[in-house]
């Protein structure tokens, strides 16, 4: 009998690590989210210039959620005319005080005429503030030749054709935001392109980096081959121990697989490792995954994890609330192996050794942003769906993850 029902779990577990999921795993319609940010119409009065001239409508894409200390929920994202990468795009937000049932009006936070920022990444510091970080690009630049729109340069200093990185602060619950704070020299290793990320940066709750804040940042590596210039892509993670006055980073992550890591985030687990789970370029539909125990300084070899199959696509990875014994479980949010649809809810129990998908979100599902609601009861999640014509909102109970 022994003998059954080890064969029996050894099956589950292959299908499961194959497959990605079993039949059997609640679902929830992703339609059934609230719709935060839709497309809408360019008010008139608003300045079309360059390639967004002949923009009609309003296109939000690449989210970022916040849970602040005084119980909003934040939901950032990039406002685009049209939807295009580089479509001169603003960071926006808007903020709920009752846990997502409604919403107030859109605030821009920044936007620099035609040049494009991206990549909205925020964590509320333990001195109340809440820091965003974005990539701001040139017009006319991107990270890869895009049509018309050229590959940007290598280098720091001049705006028109560098991509920079900065940080923001708000004093007031995301009402309001200081002037932008230039930190591409910490961030950006001198071969790449570009240094951001989507979705939310963490900051240490123990260990002898307590109080640490960390960024994982993904960049791009012009390659030059004979009369054209490829790509590949790193990751690194980036830290500041005075509350983002100044940064440091650590070395490319080694990645000795197929395909490259690209938009990722990173995790403290219980046991004080740091998890960073990385989209997987051109590389097999499961996640790439590294750990660190020397507080993001030097970690250990990406490898993609059978426990989390997805499309390359950018997803989400938290810490859980607090249990009786001190520690917490991790949750992921990532689209399914076979296309930007299904949202996977995935659960770790053993410090981001595995995952367990949970639940999915079924119909078109994108980019996403997660975060625990204020009470510690409900797992928030910002996602794009409706094929990019929406970012909704679920607020699903953590009971239904166990």
């Amino acid at each position: 009998m022994k003998n059954e029902i080890f064969l029996l779990n050894f099956l589950l577990w292959s299908f499961v690590s194959a497959f990605g999921q079993a039949d059997n795993i609640p679902s929830i319609q992703g339609a059934r989210g609230l719709a935060v940010f839709e497309i809408t119409d360019i008010p008139p009065s608003t300045p079309r210039e360059g390639h967004g001239e002949n923009a009609e409508k309003y296109g939000y894409r690449i989210p970022s959620l916040l849970v602040s200390n005084k119980g909003t929920t934040i939901a950032f994202v990039e406002r685009r005319l049209g939807l295009h990468d580089h479509a001169q795009n603003d960071i926006v937000l808007k903020r709920s005080t009752d846990g997502g049932k409604t919403w107030g009006p859109e605030i821009v936070v920044f936007e620099d005429g035609m040049n494009s920022i991206n990549d909205p990444l925020t964590v509320q510091l333990t001195d109340g503030r809440i820091m965003l970080m974005f990539a701001r690009f040139p017009y006319g630049r991107h990270a890869r030749n895009s049509g018309w729109i050229k590959m940007a340069e290598l280098g720091y200093d001049d705006p028109a054709v560098n991509v920079l990185t900065y940080t923001m602060f708000s004093n007031d619950d995301g009402l309001t935001w200081s002037k932008p704070v230039d930190i591409t020299k910490s961030v950006k290793p001198a071969h790449w392109l570009n240094s951001n990320t989507p979705g939310a940066m963490i900051q240490l709750e123990k260990g002898p980096h307590k109080g640490r804040i960390i960024a994982s940042l993904w960049g791009t590596v012009p390659i030059k081959s004979e009369d054209k210039v490829e790509r590949s892509w790193e990751i690194i993670s980036a830290w500041s121990d005075d509350l983002g006055e100044t940064w440091q980073r650590s070395k490319p992550l080694v990645d000795p697989e197929s395909g490259f890591p690209n938009e990722c985030q990173i995790v403290e687990a219980a046991n004080g490792d740091l998890v960073i789970v990385s989209r997987n370029q051109s590389g097999e539909p499961k996640r790439k995954k590294a750990f660190s125990q020397d507080g993001g300084k030097s970690w250990t070899k990406l490898k993609t994890d059978p426990s989390l199959p997805s499309v390359a696509c950018m997803g989400s990875i938290i810490k859980g609330p607090k249990k009786k014994d001190g520690s917490w479980d991790l949750y992921a949010s990532f689209p399914s192996k076979s296309g930007r649809k299904n949202g996977q809810i995935a659960v770790s129990t053993d410090f981001g050794q595995s995952f367990q998908i949970k639940k999915i979100v079924t119909g078109p599902f994108a980019y996403s942003a997660s975060q625990i609601s204020s009470d510690g009861k409900r797992l928030e999640l910002l996602y794009e769906a409706d094929e990019y014509e929406t970012v909704r909102f679920l607020s699903i109970p953590l009971k239904e993850l166990n």
